[in-house]
């Protein structure tokens, strides 16, 4: 069925002719045409998912695994508002949304109608572009005449002078359609178009009326501009190169580009646990290197020895606050962004913002090899020194939140997908090495702990492996939402790692033992996710201790008949010391 308004037509056949196919419908009324007519169509991929809040992370985690735009829709009024988190995240980590917002017309705002708010521009600088659509004259155009306030058309315009009118705007909305989902798909980012809909909402027939122009259509061109010729001379020119690499979806770089990089002893590869690059020849526990070092009499001296000459970055945001912190102090000479992704200057040095494939950037820049240098020796003296020092640290440390993530390294299958909320869980995450075969998320973008649950809900029902969380208490609590939908396969899992607050805040400079702090910083708190998981079906276990948490993964992950939780309760006083003792023990041997 097509809804009989011309601009609600016109959005589902320029979807369709663009084959964007997958909607997250947040249900009301004023946006039902659209709903039913994306819900009635076999073309499209419908969900249903009530919370906007956490439809618009559901829809992010769709579109993070399938790499195109998902179409995300809502009612008029406050809904919208609740997409903005989701939006701004989109946004920062560079994940292709279409926010489509039901409206009413725009005479029939700010005069006391029930569900109306301004929601032009909602999403402020947080998007990449918020427009209206026109609204359509030929339906019901005795509604709009009737109104004082309208400016869209002269009561005493002839039938032909409103069916020319109507030719123009039916114009306008298909170049813009056309115009900002190509954009949302290109550059990788959210867009948002207002559609103001007159009533009658609920009538439909079954072949549409309106026919698109031969304009329309998908460009699968990405911007991807020529290697400036001044890189080629990298490899012989500069004897200490790092590559930096951020978030990165699987595959990023082939084994072709990776073993190049291996044959140069001047480039190092420092990777992050969202990078989803692995080779033996790279370093991946950033925080396990560096962190150490600060707390060294001979610091500087040290941190002088490791900086890069270059840096190129690739992918992503980069989680360890310790490298950014090392490259603001110690900067490069030249600080080098590959790829079509955002290139930010992170470290204070300037950015030269390569636009182009890293695959064709490497193999330009590695036509030639230097095995003189030591960049990459010191780098690994280094690196096997700290995870000595881990492992011993590992094994005589007391139960707590990094022996907790130490069990978890080695015991996630590798058929599962791992996504990790913010906070204290990724940071610990990045203490760790796990499988090869574990691909890792995190929403990165604004790095906030709302919505992990819906986007690792949305990314599961996108992929065809089942997914892992890891997630922290007041992540998950913010976020019960995200399990208030139908979409939950049984292989679902959820790691639940409550130390009863925000201990993530005792371990951060500044930190004060006190009531005003426990209050109104680290939230402190009793709650458990057991009558959560009995009220929306998934299996339930609380561990307390090492052995308990290694008996329950036994089974966690074997096949069931509902998706599980596993509640690992930790000391948040113990979990905060030990980290600390963690750095202070390895920078000592």
């Amino acid at each position: 069925m097509y809804p009989v308004i011309p601009s609600a037509q016109t959005v589902i056949l320029t979807c369709l002719k663009l084959g964007i196919t997958t909607v997250v419908i947040s249900p009301g009324s004023r946006n039902a045409p659209l709903a039913i007519g994306f819900a009635s169509n076999d073309a499209f991929k419908c969900y249903s998912i009530v919370d906007e809040r956490s439809a618009g992370f559901f829809s992010l985690g769709i579109a993070q695994q399938i790499k195109k735009p998902v179409i995300l829709l809502c009612t008029s009024g406050s809904a919208i508002l609740n997409y903005a988190p989701a939006i701004a995240e989109a946004f920062y980590s560079q994940i292709p949304l279409i926010v489509l917002s039901a409206d009413r017309p725009k005479y029939k705002i700010n005069i006391g109608d029930g569900q109306t708010i301004d929601q032009s521009k909602v999403f402020g600088n947080n998007i990449f572009s918020s427009d209206s659509l026109k609204q359509d004259i030929t339906h019901n155009l005795k509604a709009i005449t009737i109104s004082n306030r309208q400016k869209i058309l002269n009561s005493e315009l002839e039938v032909n002078e409103i069916n020319k009118l109507q030719i123009k705007i039916q114009k306008f909305n298909e170049d813009l359609l056309n115009k900002r989902f190509n954009e949302s798909f290109v550059f990788e980012k959210p867009v948002h178009i207002n559609i103001p809909l007159e009533e009658p909402l609920y009538d439909f027939i079954e072949t549409p009326c309106v026919k698109l122009n031969n304009k329309v259509k998908f460009n699968n061109e990405k911007l991807i501009k020529k290697i400036d010729s001044n890189f080629e001379n990298i490899i012989e020119k500069y004897s200490k190169i790092m590559i930096l690499a951020g978030s990165c979806s699987p595959n990023y770089l082939d084994d072709k580009i990776i073993d190049k990089i291996k044959q140069n002893s001047n480039i190092v590869v420092l990777t992050e646990s969202t990078s989803n690059l692995h080779d033996d020849s790279f370093f991946e526990n950033i925080d396990q290197i560096i962190a150490p070092i600060e707390l060294l009499k001979s610091k500087n001296d040290l941190f002088s020895s490791l900086k890069p000459e270059i840096l190129i970055t690739i992918g992503g945001m980069i989680i360890s606050k310790k490298i950014k912190s090392f490259l603001r102090n110690f900067p490069p000479n030249i600080h080098l962004h590959v790829g079509i992704n955002d290139a930010n200057d992170t470290y204070f040095k300037g950015v030269e913002h390569v636009q182009t494939t890293p695959k064709m950037f490497f193999e330009k820049l590695l036509e030639k090899t230097n095995s003189a240098s030591n960049y990459h020796k010191a780098w690994n003296t280094l690196s096997k020194k700290r995870f000595l020092a881990h492992e011993k640290f590992i094994k005589k440390t007391n139960y707590s939140d990094l022996v907790i993530f130490h069990i978890l390294s080695s015991r996630i299958p590798s058929k599962y997908q791992v996504h990790v909320a913010n906070s204290s869980p990724v940071r610990y995450l990045q203490l760790f090495k796990f499988s090869k075969l574990n691909n890792t998320f995190c929403n990165r973008g604004t790095s906030g702990i709302e919505g992990s649950t819906s986007t690792a809900v949305g990314a599961s029902v996108a992929n065809n492996t089942p997914t892992v969380l890891i997630t922290g208490d007041l992540s998950f609590l913010y976020d019960i939402n995200g399990l208030w939908n139908n979409y939950i396969s049984s292989d679902f899992r959820i790691i639940l790692i409550n130390n009863s607050g925000g201990g993530i805040f005792r371990i951060l400079p500044g930190f004060k033992d006190d009531e005003i702090f426990s209050k109104y910083i680290e939230t402190k708190h009793s709650l458990n996710a057991k009558q959560i998981a009995k009220t929306y079906g998934f299996k339930y276990q609380n561990k307390k201790t090492a052995f308990g948490v290694k008996f329950a993964l036994k089974t966690f992950f074997k096949k069931s008949n509902r998706p599980k939780i596993l509640e690992i309760t930790t000391p948040s006083h113990l979990s905060s010391s030990t980290l600390k003792n963690y750095f202070k023990f390895l920078a000592n041997s």
